[in-house]
């Protein structure tokens, strides 16, 4: 499954102590001269794609290149930030590997890694910046310029994802606005299932979804403002948010059981299981309208001989009641970086560009329903896709692609992890009863923990 895809604070702080201590920090640049080739061995490393995606991500690969195999390995989030540095550092750390622009990555695991801005040019062009979607290129630049990480897709988030099935058992509708979900949360829990299921405990980052969603039915473009030093988080845009978030669980629309784990497992399963109503998951969960997805995914949820349900994308309700909506944040999911020590940087080449840049690469990439395609022009062939219920299903997909491509927010790239940290234990401490503090003195927390972001800005 797809998880948060940034680091805590803790492993920055270790991740960064290792780079210090055994890093020379001088970027490996003796492979870019290396041409790519057509034989040879990959190792790929990384907390996704799942490792069905990757399985077909390959198998594509290899009718086009047979004599270059690849050997993926998935990690889960936590394990793989605990492995990727000590791997890296002591030369025998895969030949590519995942690197996103969240949590400072570029900056982090980018001088393991080439500078593949040559790569790009001799593959798309003098104007190959132009052929890659979204802030792609400047999201996986390090701070001295490199480009690090060729990105695969991009993602979306800020919506909820919901299980039409359980709608209709409880006669409830898709809820647009904060009554409509209080009304559709009290006929669903009528019926014994959990309306909008969310794991805010541990220390993942996932809160700062629905967080970053409120905020901009607040006030659009504030939660950036205050990313960046621009706002304060504990001004009355920062007071009202938590606000929210303390009276959506008083009326029932956040479980009680929210603090008992993080998002995955926790409401991953328990929506897959068919047992909640609605969740907040990105982009990356719409491979889960996919047949065969669906099943594999219940049956990872725990489900013995799955009946796959009817999930779709809606927008994240207008929970201010300001009319402002609640607008997407998208940015790049995660990109591959070869690793500047590895042995095998030509077929290396070959299969990053091939997942990439080409054509055919970024065709399976869509396919997947798993990323938006991070070269610009390539869109899911459906004739290849099969869905759970492709009459309601297909429509509701293209529009989230149509709406995720016009998003103007990133997601956690202009965020620093102190602050994205902060909004996690600011809702924690809403959320938990055991906690005697006012809302003012949780945003007043919040704002001193916060370092403001220098990313993306002008």
């Amino acid at each position: 499954m797809k998880r948060t895809r940034i680091l805590t604070a803790a492993a920055l702080a270790a991740t960064a102590a290792l780079l210090i201590t055994s890093c020379s920090g001088s970027p490996g640049n003796a492979g870019e001269d290396v041409k790519p080739a057509k034989k040879g061995s990959v190792t790929w490393w990384g907390w996704t794609p799942d490792t069905p995606v990757a399985e077909r991500y390959i198998e594509a690969f290899n009718e086009q290149y047979p004599d270059i195999e690849v050997n993926y390995k998935n990690f889960e989030n936590v394990d793989y930030r605990n492995t990727i540095t000590p791997a890296l550092d002591s030369g025998k750390g895969p030949d590519v590997f995942d690197l996103s622009p969240a949590g400072g990555s570029p900056d982090l695991w980018g001088p393991y890694a080439l500078d593949l801005s040559s790569l790009a040019k001799s593959t798309l062009g003098a104007g190959w910046k132009d052929d890659i979607g979204g802030d792609y290129v400047e999201q996986l630049t390090s701070s001295d310029g490199r480009f690090v990480s060729l990105p695969l897709g991009g993602m979306s988030a800020g919506f909820l994802w919901y299980n039409q099935d359980v709608l209709d058992e409880a006669g409830a509708d898709v809820p647009t606005d904060y009554p409509s979900w209080v009304d559709t949360c009290e006929k669903v829990t009528a019926i014994g299932k959990t309306c909008f299921t969310m794991g805010a405990g541990g220390s993942d980052t996932f809160p700062t979804d629905m967080y970053h969603a409120i905020a901009n039915s607040v006030a659009p473009g504030w939660f950036i403002k205050a990313a960046t030093g621009k706002a304060k988080w504990n001004d009355e845009n920062g007071i009202e948010v938590l606000r929210i978030i303390e009276k959506m669980q008083d009326d029932g629309i956040i479980p009680a059981d929210a603090l008992d784990g993080p998002q995955y497992p926790l409401a991953n399963n328990e929506f897959m299981k068919g047992d909640a109503a609605m969740v907040q998951m990105g982009f990356w969960y719409t491979q889960y309208a996919g047949a065969d997805s669906c099943k594999a995914a219940m049956e990872a949820a725990g489900v013995s001989n799955p009946k796959c349900f009817v999930q779709l994308p809606t927008p994240f309700p207008d929970v201010a009641g300001k009319g402002n909506g609640s607008a997407y944040f998208s940015e790049a999911d995660y990109g591959i970086a070869i690793n500047s020590a590895s042995e095998h940087i030509g077929a290396a080449k070959t299969f990053v560009s091939w997942m990439t840049l080409h054509e055919q690469g970024q065709q399976n990439v869509a396919n997947a329903i798993d990323l938006l395609p991070a070269v610009k022009g390539v869109s899911p062939d459906w004739d290849s896709i099969q869905l759970v219920d492709e009459s309601v299903q297909r429509p509701a997909i293209e529009k989230l692609i149509e709406d995720s491509s016009e998003a103007s927010e990133s997601r956690q790239w202009q965020a620093t992890e102190k602050s994205l940290d902060a909004i996690v234990v600011a809702t924690q401490q809403v959320l938990d009863p055991s906690v005697d503090k006012s809302i003012q003195d949780i945003a007043d927390d919040q704002q001193a923990a916060s370092v403001a972001s220098k990313v993306g800005t002008k």
